[in-house]
């Protein structure tokens, strides 16, 4: 079990047992003598993008589609089998189509590509996997940091915590400045951790060089995650 699990559950199970300690004897709606206050609270944190993605294609010219896909095919096949030595990077194909180019006076032309996604939790095996691709011929169209799922889910435990207990806290604020009581905490909402804005994402058309070139580099940034609460409080005179 994750620490902040243990420490989300605990706090979870205070505010459930405050929402809930005169459940059976509370109204379902407010008296005249229950003040309702609606309230939301927000905690977020940056944290280092900790996942490498890119996104290389095959393209391919030709005077015909057999000849098109075949080539694609070809490059495809060679591409993923340098790719399934880097034990370290996982790979998607993508996107694959062929279509005809006519001009007037001129013959047909076919074109044609396949999109190859890669990502990795060790970019340096990424980047050095990319700059090799590069040299066999794939374009590269994208290159950028994310956040992994598994970082978004830590912190998602820490910062739901910090919020509910940012929530809790403001609602005994409100309270004592009003002379009252917290008496329930009612229809408490808890959002899933989300991120702001776009990872920096290096775009380029980039196809290899007839000499070796150095791979390609890139920088994660940081991300901010954010979790926010929102809870009906009844407030009542203090007897």
């Amino acid at each position: 079990m994750r620490v902040f699990g243990s420490a989300l559950a605990a706090l979870a199970a205070t505010i459930l047992a405050a929402t809930s300690a005169a459940a059976s004897d509370q109204p379902a709606l407010p008296g005249p003598e229950i003040t309702v206050v609606h309230l939301t609270a927000h905690a977020e944190r940056l944290l280092p993008r900790d996942r490498l993605q890119a996104t290389l294609a095959v393209e391919v010219t030709g005077t015909s589609p057999q000849q098109v896909q075949a080539e694609i095919n070809k490059r495809m096949d060679a591409a993923l089998a340098r790719v399934h030595q880097v034990a370290a990077v996982k790979p998607q194909t993508g996107g694959y189509s062929v279509y005809e180019q006519r001009e007037a006076n001129k013959p047909v032309v076919w074109h044609g590509n396949q999109s190859l996604n890669l990502w990795s939790d060790t970019p340096s095996a990424l980047l050095e996997l990319v700059g090799t691709l590069q040299q066999q011929g794939l374009a590269t169209s994208g290159l950028g940091y994310v956040l992994s799922p598994e970082a978004l889910r830590k912190a998602e435990d820490a910062l739901t915590t910090e919020a509910l207990t940012q929530l809790r806290g403001r609602a005994d604020r409100v309270a004592a400045d009003l002379g009252m009581t917290v008496q329930q905490l009612r229809d408490v909402t808890v959002g899933n951790a989300q991120t702001e804005g776009r990872p920096p994402v290096v775009m380029m058309r980039m196809a290899a060089a007839a000499a070796p070139a150095p791979p390609p580099s890139a920088e994660p940034g940081d991300a901010t995650v954010s979790v926010s609460v929102e809870a009906t409080v009844w407030l009542a005179r203090k007897s």
